[in-house]
């Protein structure tokens, strides 16, 4: 057997289905490797980027591992943004890329270059992957295929790369004479768990107004259902983070809506006067937080748990207690705990509280529908939240649609909502949207941006070359928005770069896509919004849908870096900012400072 074969074969015992790859000389072994071993699809994007993000939102569908193949030098290059997606959302992925013969690669560092598209691929991944490496001898190859999947599973999960060189994909092996890998030893401190957890539950019994922060942790986890009974049986309210829209249903009892530099409905009321924080799966990054992260949940004890030791040890939001666990172990064990000490505390005039702020503030406005000429796309986002159905598939791009999607969507039972929160690269969300639909065999929504559709328009052809059910919402402003803004607040509205009147405009989508032969409907405003949104849900086929958005680019609510996210520009009156703050009040409240 030769090593390409061989590899092949690893991917099946794995239970991988689906390849993405891109044709190479380096990696030319690799590719008829999978196309002759008959277990295994083949999808090929036209661009090695897209083909890494269609890998990301294939696991993020799915929860199944997804592989890319691509040749050297430029090729692998264009990987890394996609790893890099995948690396800071914690996704698990295989990516293979050939390289050169390694008779032909330079001997020393200090050489730039010997052999055709030579590069040192692994050194340029290393930083945002769990794991990478050359392939320099034949008998390695099962070690290190072994090596780079437990890694990418294990613990806080994330992609990994192996280079292999065009010798080695061809060499001969005895598969019975191949080294294995054998796993670190871990287990759980179980006693040391256990402690934590009386203590944690201690502390939740002894709050007046605890709450939790579902993270997207719990997602990886697989530990969904479990979060949602333990909420219940502990009848307290719960927050979702960006990377978890889909985690219930929006009228559950005991949602409180999202939160944020941008949050949701409640204008982070809940979160920021309570006085017992329970963290699951999320690392309390700046964009939760705001600049003043020492504001937020200022009068809470903080209960943090995390998979990642070193997110715990660099915490910006430092925990009074601190549990290294993985987020369905912690679950589970804390249930288990509540059980055994028949847990009843009555919280139920907090919840009430919560869910007053959750509808008293909410982000859409109902003056948003008297918008002419144009659709506002927190309007559009409403509707389309209310048409879609249980278990759809909703892939959303960054920059602006990404905040009006977060803050407005209300998810229905079973539906998959996500984005690239951690990178946050434009061009994301349309291939990431072709790669789950290759896993789930469903039909994809996808917002994206005038401006984001462009990085990757070239993967319309993918979408007609296989007829996925892939359904792309351009939210077209005919600018970059969320810079604009950016721009407004930080930059006395210089606009260098983000619209056609300072550099760069977008084309007519419609006849971008009759040009690739898809079917594209234009929404020019409200009145005929609903129909055709119903229309595109209802088509069996590619669609893209061209919404007229032009010249919107205000977000609200929004948070300056100098105020805490409870204190949301347009800010509301003092008196009644006053009267919901059950904690006290940060210094300067009077007269909050304006974004920018």
């Amino acid at each position: 057997m030769i090593v390409s074969d061989y590899i092949a074969s690893f991917l099946v015992e794995k239970e991988i289905k689906d390849v993405f790859l891109i044709d190479g000389s380096a990696v030319a072994g690799l590719i008829v490797a999978v196309a002759r071993n008959g277990k295994l699809r083949y999808y090929c994007p036209l661009h090695e980027q897209a083909g890494a993000f269609a890998v990301d939102g294939y696991v993020k569908a799915s929860g199944r591992l997804s592989v890319m193949l691509a040749t050297s030098g430029p090729a692998g290059q264009n990987l890394l943004n996609g790893i890099a997606a995948s690396y800071y959302d914690s996704i698990p992925a295989l990516y293979l890329t050939g390289n050169i013969n390694s008779r032909f690669m330079k001997p020393s560092p200090l050489i730039r270059q010997h052999g055709f598209q030579e590069n040192d691929i692994v050194s340029m991944t290393k930083p945002v992957a769990k794991y990478a490496n050359i392939v320099k001898n034949a008998e390695d190859i099962k070690f290190e295929l072994e090596k780079a999947f437990f890694i990418a599973t294990s613990g806080r999960p994330g992609p990994v790369l192996l280079d292999i060189p065009m010798d080695i994909q061809k060499a001969n092996i005895e598969e019975d004479k191949l080294h294995t890998y054998i796993p670190p030893h871990s287990s759980i401190d179980i006693d040391s768990l256990k402690k934590s957890i009386k203590l944690c539950l201690k502390l939740i019994g002894d709050a007046k107004r605890p709450v939790i922060l579902i993270g997207g942790g719990v997602w990886i986890a697989k530990a969904v259902e479990e979060a949602k009974a333990l909420i219940e049986r502990l009848n307290i309210p719960f927050f979702e983070t960006w990377n978890m829209l889909d985690f219930c249903e929006n009228d559950h009892p005991l949602y409180g809506g999202r939160v944020g530099t941008f949050g949701g409905d409640g204008r982070n009321f809940g979160i920021q006067n309570a006085d017992l924080l329970l963290t699951i799966g999320s690392r309390i990054s700046g964009r939760i937080t705001g600049g003043m992260m020492h504001t937020f949940a200022r009068a809470a004890k903080k209960i943090i748990v995390d998979i990642d030791n070193e997110e715990l040890n660099y915490q910006q939001v430092k925990g009074d207690l601190n549990i290294s666990c993985d987020a369905k172990i912690f679950i589970e064990e804390l249930s288990k705990e509540i059980e055994s000490t028949s847990f009843n505390n009555d919280f139920s005039w907090w919840v009430d509280k919560v869910k007053h702020w959750k509808g008293k503030y909410k982000v859409f406005k109902e003056e948003y529908w008297n918008q002419e000429g144009s659709v506002n796309p927190y309007v559009f986002v409403k509707v389309l939240s209310e048409e879609m159905r249980e278990g759809d598939i909703l892939v959303h791009e960054a920059g602006g649609n990404c905040v009006v999607t977060s803050q407005t969507f209300e998810a229905k039972k079973g539906q998959r909502v996500f984005t690239n929160n951690g990178n946050s690269s434009l061009g994301y969300s349309f291939p990431a949207a072709i790669g789950a639909c290759i896993a789930t065999k469903k039909p994809v929504l996808c917002i994206t941006g005038d401006g984001g559709l462009n990085f990757n328009i070239q993967e319309l052809q993918t979408i007609k070359h296989h007829n996925l059910p892939v359904k792309i919402l351009v939210f077209n402003n005919q600018a970059y928005g969320i810079t604009k803004a950016y721009r407004d607040t930080n930059f006395q509205s210089e606009y260098a770069g983000v619209d056609a009147g300072h550099g760069v405009s977008f084309p007519d989508f419609k006849k971008v896509a009759a040009a690739y032969g898809i079917k594209s409907v234009y929404i020019k405003d409200h009145d005929e919004l609903r129909e055709k949104i119903k229309y595109v849900l209802k088509s069996d086929e590619p669609v893209l849908c061209d919404i007229n958005m032009v010249g919107f680019y205000n977000y609200n609510p929004k948070l300056g870096w100098k105020n805490p996210i409870e204190d949301q520009y347009p800010f509301i009156p003092r008196d009644e900012f006053r009267e919901n703050m059950i904690i006290g009040l940060y210094d300067g409240w009077e007269n909050p400072v304006y974004p920018g």
